[in-house]
């Protein structure tokens, strides 16, 4: 019988940063957002319509304080303003929770820019309320099912060895991956990864 001795506990543990460019999160937004009109119910059930987006871009925040800002792009569909291209800048301040393995949005500030005051005070009012509502139920995003499901492919992947290239398996088992950190840069958002585990890497082939 074949004996496999034990050489060490093959324990993993390591912390992997992973950067997702702004231009990547922009086509997501226009996917989800382009198009979207932007109403207020009164008391009676009725809906009146402020706005239509028409694009919507992300960069870092300029803003002390704030990661994320959202440049948005409306047309009007009010009487008072009707077919007015507005520019609304939504930052957003927001939070890892790392045992919840949660985002959260923490805070957040709306500038408008229609020049004109009345035009910007309606505006102001009924974004602000439409985007915190908004993206609240967005950035408050709960991480723990889709890092479940990954980890549980990852780990069928690594029972029947991993073979990284010609040569080389991995195998192994992965007990625990997480959200560690989470920034962001002048180009990209940034998050940490951090997976632990036990694991061994197969040579098969040696090449002389």
């Amino acid at each position: 019988m074949e004996k496999t001795e034990k050489i060490s506990d093959t324990n993993i543990d390591v912390t992997i940063p992973v950067k997702i460019s702004y231009p990547i999160l922009d086509r997501f937004l226009k996917s989800k957002m382009t198009g979207e009109i932007i109403a207020k119910e009164n008391s009676e059930g009725k809906k009146f319509n402020y706005a239509q987006i028409l694009n919507v871009s992300i960069a870092k925040s300029n803003i002390e304080g704030f990661d994320l800002c959202l440049d948005i792009n409306l047309q009007t569909l009010t009487s008072l303003f009707k077919n007015k291209q507005v520019k609304v800048f939504f930052h957003a301040s927001v939070e890892l929770h790392e045992q919840e393995q949660k985002i959260s949005l923490k805070d957040y500030r709306i500038d408008g820019e229609t020049n004109n005051w009345i035009a910007d005070q309606v505006l102001e009012m009924v974004i602000n309320k439409w985007m915190y509502e908004k993206l609240k139920r967005k950035l408050n995003f709960n991480f723990f099912p889709h890092i479940q499901e990954h980890l549980e492919a990852l780990n069928k992947k690594l029972e029947n060895k991993l073979e990284a290239k010609e040569g080389i398996n991995l195998i192994g088992s992965m007990e625990d991956m997480k959200l560690t950190n989470f920034k962001a840069g002048e180009n990209d958002l940034w998050v940490s990864i951090t997976l632990q585990g036990t694991g061994i890497i197969e040579l098969t082939k040696l090449e002389f």
